[in-house]
């Protein structure tokens, strides 16, 4: 298709039915940009609060670029494809037209007005060779955080598992000792010592800190070198 000297660089939906509402756009993008209506037909997206020259101008209907810039150009094409315009038509330069098809193509949409040389359709591959990779990148992040959030989630069962197996130990030890000083029948020791671990699971269980009570009775005993007083 030659170029057109009259016709703008510009964007249109070629199927029916679709959204051509002016400022129909993703809200991502609708961030990224100011906007007016000032200065021309349609609303003006601008790339700097200072820039007197939109970027591109929303008409509703159609989506036209002030300039050849890739990057209004790609988004463009996005806000094409948020209001379902799977078909649209290039017009206007050569320039704009061959961009307006490698950035439409690049996500899928089938853009009319160009024809692709074999240059072309390299670049266009290229295209969606980096753009596969970069969402394999960002799956990979998503997956590495997932499996931090799973190892420390773990990392922290274990060492609950470990304070509970050290909490029960400690009175483990003393029933032991007391239970091998004052009990000779080894089957009496192992019921003894079976009924310990339960009650002391149990304890455990309901949060007693067996290093407090033991801290409380040392407060409760007396001091070495006197007496009970009566």
């Amino acid at each position: 298709m030659p170029d057109d000297p009259k016709a703008e660089d510009s964007l249109s939906p070629a199927v029916k039915d679709r959204s051509v509402t002016q400022g129909d756009v993703p809200d991502a993008l609708m961030r990224r940009y100011y906007t007016d209506e000032r200065g021309g037909d349609g609303l003006g997206f601008y790339v700097d609060a200072r820039i007197q020259t939109p970027a591109f101008r929303d008409r509703g209907r159609e989506l036209v670029a002030t300039r050849l810039d890739p990057n209004a150009i790609r988004d463009m094409t996005a806000i094409a494809e948020h209001r379902g315009w799977t078909i649209v038509q290039a017009r206007g330069s050569a320039g704009f037209r061959r961009e307006a098809w490698l950035a439409g193509r690049s996500i899928g949409l089938e853009v009319g007005g160009y024809r692709p040389t074999e240059r072309d359709l390299q670049e266009l591959q290229r295209r969606q060779d980096q753009a596969q990779r970069a969402a394999d990148r960002r799956e990979g992040r998503s997956e590495r955080r997932e499996e931090r959030r799973d190892r420390a989630a773990d990392d922290h069962e274990v060492r609950r598992e470990r304070r509970e197996e050290a909490g029960a130990r400690s009175p483990l030890r003393v029933v032991d000792a007391v239970v091998r000083a004052r009990v000779a029948d080894p089957e009496q020791q192992a019921w003894i010592m079976a009924s310990a671990r339960e009650r002391i699971a149990h304890w455990l269980e309901r949060g007693v800190s067996f290093n407090a009570l033991a801290g409380t009775d040392r407060e409760s005993r007396p001091a070495p070198g006197r007496s009970r007083e009566r």
